[in-house]
């Protein structure tokens, strides 16, 4: 660390508060989305909430129309270990910088580069700092002063320009996957519907519609419930002792909390035999919200918050698409329990599926299991991405590695699908 000073992070930032949007004006859709510590990353990044968003419809005072390239950072932990993650806003004119959010302001550019502090403060020791100055009983918080108040060693502007230049190189290669995989996704759920909602297949305008119990369908095709195609296991959840974080047995998933994306991260482990997922089953939350689905990407455990599925015919691609469409609004079915709405086997086994001949659905299911396979190849090496960012972070920001020494590009080798 041959050159590198220690400084207090407000002698060349300041952190500011955002603005108290009103209830009444939150809307499911709209233009501008209110930024909430559901937007970041626990380790640090910007995560988009797809479909959750708050979206404002009232005047926001433009100071707080957020920029490509701000960078903020979450105050509130509404998560366990997201107090004080750093996320760089994505886009112009889109979000809006809430109250619970501190937005960064470099105040003496000759001190800090602001795309350094945005890696330096997602750091073990800067983190330890703000985690350590927080207030709360049940949600803990921080404020813009006990950030600033965070002391680190830092090198010269320049050389925190090219720490943060190999770390921006991940983010980027991070976020073009994640980019990828959306557009892989949308051409999957188009392709589903076009096929099995609008009924607009190769060879459809020869095929007349008939009426079924799920509305007009293609003569020849038919509705079937869940259970008669597709295996269903119902979660049930061992003994609380069983559980543990060193990974001693298997993954255990008991709802949808770590669920991601596409599949779930996983956080705990059981070391007694229960109800398991294999490699590929569909994940559906059976409580609360009921609907959302993942997939599981090993043999997992399950609880009673979730069901695992697999077709009996083996079009595991085609299936997921009955599914997605079949809980494309949450809690769209369901019991009123006593404390959850849920859904049981009986009420999973009956969900109404429709069924074409054999030549379409293998054609389909080729389709959509390859576009699955890519997806899960894009996830797979923006995860190895993930991993080398995270080891080489704390390393690059407290000058345990050398810039000059890094060949990036071997380092990358490999890991860019």
């Amino acid at each position: 660390m041959s050159g590198w000073t220690e400084v207090r992070l407000g002698d060349g930032l300041r952190v500011h508060h955002g603005f108290a949007f009103k209830g009444e004006f939150f809307s499911p859709v709209g233009k501008q989305i209110v930024l909430t510590p559901g937007n970041f990353v626990e380790r640090g990044g910007f995560k988009p909430k797809n479909g959750t968003e708050k979206y404002y419809l009232g005047e926001a005072p433009q100071k707080f129309v957020l920029s490509r390239g701000d960078v903020v950072i979450a105050m509130t932990e509404q998560s366990q270990g997201l107090l004080g993650s750093s996320a760089t806003i994505p886009e112009d004119e889109t979000y809006l910088h809430n109250q619970r959010i501190g937005l960064v302001e470099v105040t003496d550019p000759r001190l800090l580069d602001l795309r350094f502090v945005s890696h330096l403060v997602n750091s073990a020791h800067v983190r330890k700092q703000i985690q350590a100055t927080a207030t709360g009983s049940k949600v803990r918080h921080t404020a813009p002063d006990r950030i600033e108040s965070v002391t680190a060693f830092v090198p010269s502007v320049a050389e925190q320009q090219a720490v943060a230049n190999i770390l921006d190189t991940f983010d980027e290669l991070i976020e073009n996957n994640r980019r990828r995989v959306q557009v892989l996704e949308k051409m999957g759920r188009t392709i589903y519907r076009e096929w099995f909602v609008k009924f607009r297949y190769p060879g459809h305008k020869s095929i007349p519609l008939v009426n079924s119990p799920l509305g007009p369908i293609p003569e020849g095709w038919g509705v079937s419930s869940l259970s008669n195609i597709a295996s269903i296991t119902m979660g049930q959840s061992p003994r609380s002792e069983f559980y543990n974080d060193e990974g001693i047995g298997k993954p255990f998933h008991q709802g949808v909390s770590d669920f991601g994306l596409h599949f779930p991260k996983t956080r705990k482990w059981c070391s007694a035999d229960g109800r398991s997922a294999g490699e590929g089953d569909i994940l559906i939350s059976v409580r609360a919200p009921v609907g959302r689905v993942n997939l599981a990407d090993t043999d997992i455990t399950i609880g009673r918050g979730l069901s695992a599925v697999r077709a009996k015919d083996g079009r595991q691609g085609l299936l997921l698409g009955h599914i997605r469409e079949a809980f494309a609004k949450e809690d769209s079915m369901g019991n009123d329990g006593a404390i959850f709405k849920s859904l049981g086997k009986a009420e999973l086994s009956a969900v109404p599926i429709v069924v074409a001949p054999a030549e379409v659905a293998d054609h389909a299911d080729r389709i959509l299991s390859d576009n699955l396979a890519l997806i899960r190849t894009l996830f797979g090496a923006a995860e190895e991405l993930v991993a080398m960012r995270d080891l080489l972070l704390p390393k690059l920001v407290t000058g345990q590695i050398d810039v000059s020494s890094l060949d990036l590009d071997r380092v990358l080798e490999g890991a860019v699908a």
